[in-house]
């Protein structure tokens, strides 16, 4: 549940900058271009003659000025204006690197990923040091096919070990693939060789969190907020971990932290599920479930279906069980064919339990015939598994709580079998069933029947004192 919302909830990892290497502006160009930048979009006439001046001479063949003019008319959106300069440099050196990666980036402002990639290709051929060309390319296919960013970007390794850098970027593929240990496997390196920054602390303290290293999590948390206090991720982290830590009086704490500028942040149904499970733990249910609420809330589409299963859990420990099997209905609704045996098995004890509620007594025929209908249902499902049947017997003892009809003997004979056959079963499971089957039989008037239920309890338990008072009776 976590993996999935967290990707929604710390934004992606973005990829750094880099300069690839190539001769060098001067000073003054450098300067010139800056002051054209600035026209670009409010005089771009004046702009364009400014350009013509600089492109006199010499420069009209300068490959690293063309570029830099074309990558800064690519920077003020114009893909246009960038092409040109593009062309331009291209007539002059087809096989330069620098070149080829204006290209690329040109074709990604496209949106097209699979041209740019090309290019970038063709910079990393042209030379194999353009790190630039390696980063680009990773970045353009991250979110289409991360496989293909992993291996330029192993490549780059391999090629560059000293690269620090890379281990950075290579955590950010392996966590779009959701290979978190490997992200954090990554981001190690990198936290330990290479020279972080603020937004490291906060990429590095999820990899920790979504490896359940909450301890380790916390620490870059409060690295993190040393050089940035006001970061709502590195709040919203530090509450997660102070709860996964059992630290719930310092997690309250964070959470009215983390809560207290609600006009400036957005806040997402994990948000809201955490700052209930923390009320919860204080028994503070009514502010729990207000909580709770607030999740259910955002998650308009039910992208999260676990939402449902853990308010219905709530529901239950405080015996609504009305609402408990309202909410875990939903839940099983929105899994559909995803759901489990196991779920409809829990579906049906939530039944169960309402109808031994004397709370519920007006319903309690509803339930238990809803409870019945479930656990055949586990028992057709699983035929070969105790539970549907043991559970189906329960059941019936509360429709037949003096035995008379017999109803739930077919069932425990058949959880019985299952148990004794597959052998390392419970006791408890075991003298369950047989003391109601020696009941049954001392209610029939077949009391030698009876007699062998109550020995075979006392083999299992000697002590056990039903076992010998029945016996006793039945002298």
């Amino acid at each position: 549940m976590k993996n999935k919302v967290l990707t929604f909830v710390c934004c992606s990892f973005l990829f750094s900058a880099y300069l690839n290497a190539q001769e060098p502006l001067t000073t003054d160009q450098e300067k010139q271009l800056d002051k054209i930048g600035a026209m670009v979009k409010s005089d771009p006439s004046a702009a364009s003659k400014e350009l013509s001046e600089l492109l006199k001479g010499k420069n009209k063949k300068n490959i690293s000025l063309l570029v830099a003019v074309g990558n800064m008319y690519l920077e003020n959106d114009k893909v246009d204006e960038a092409k040109t300069y593009l062309n331009q440099a291209m007539n002059i050196d087809s096989k330069s690197a620098p070149v080829a990666v204006l290209a690329g980036d040109i074709a990604l402002a496209n949106r097209d990923a699979g041209t740019a990639c090309g290019y970038y290709e063709q910079a990393i051929l042209f030379d194999s040091n353009c790190f630039d060309a390696y980063y680009k390319y990773a970045h353009a296919y991250i979110g289409v096919n991360p496989q293909l960013s992993l291996d330029m970007l192993l490549k780059l390794k391999k090629a560059h070990p000293e690269e620090i850098s890379v281990d950075r970027e290579l955590a950010n593929v392996y966590y779009e693939m959701k290979n978190y240990s490997m992200a954090k496997a990554s981001y190690d390196i990198f936290m330990h060789q290479g020279k972080p920054e603020g937004q490291d602390y906060v990429r590095y303290a999820m990899l920790l969190y979504l490896n359940k290293d909450y301890d380790k999590s916390l620490s870059m948390v409060q690295k993190g907020i040393e050089l940035n206090g006001d970061n709502h991720l590195l709040k919203r982290l530090k509450m997660y971990n102070l709860y996964e830590l059992k630290s719930y009086q310092e997690a309250i704490e964070a959470a009215a932290d983390f809560f207290a500028n609600k006009e400036s942040h957005d806040y997402v149904y994990l948000d809201y599920l955490y700052r209930g499970r923390l009320y919860l733990a204080y028994k503070e249910s009514d502010k729990a479930l207000e909580q709770y609420q607030k999740a259910l809330e955002l998650d308009t589409d039910k992208e999260y279906p676990e939402v449902m299963k853990e308010v219905s859990d709530v529901y239950s420990d405080l015996k609504n069980y009305p609402e408990a099997i309202r909410l875990y209905k939903l839940y099983l609704d929105v899994l559909d064919s995803k759901a489990k045996v196991s779920d409809l098995f829990l579906l049906g004890r939530l039944y169960y339990m309402a109808a031994c509620d004397p709370e519920y007594a007006d319903n309690k025929v509803i339930y238990l015939t809803k409870a019945d209908e479930i656990f055949a249902e586990v028992s057709q499902k699983i035929p070969d598994n105790y539970l549907g049947y043991f559970w189906r017997a329960r059941t019936c003892t509360i429709s037949d709580p003096e035995t008379v009809e017999g109803l739930a003997k077919p069932y425990y004979e058949k959880a019985l079998n299952i148990l004794e056959e597959k052998g390392g079963s419970s006791n408890s499971l075991i003298i369950e069933c047989e003391s109601y089957l020696g009941y049954y039989y001392f209610v029939k008037k077949d009391y030698e029947q009876s007699k062998l239920y109550w020995n075979k309890i006392l083999e299992l338990d000697p002590e056990n004192q039903t076992a010998r008072q029945a016996l006793e009776g039945l002298k």
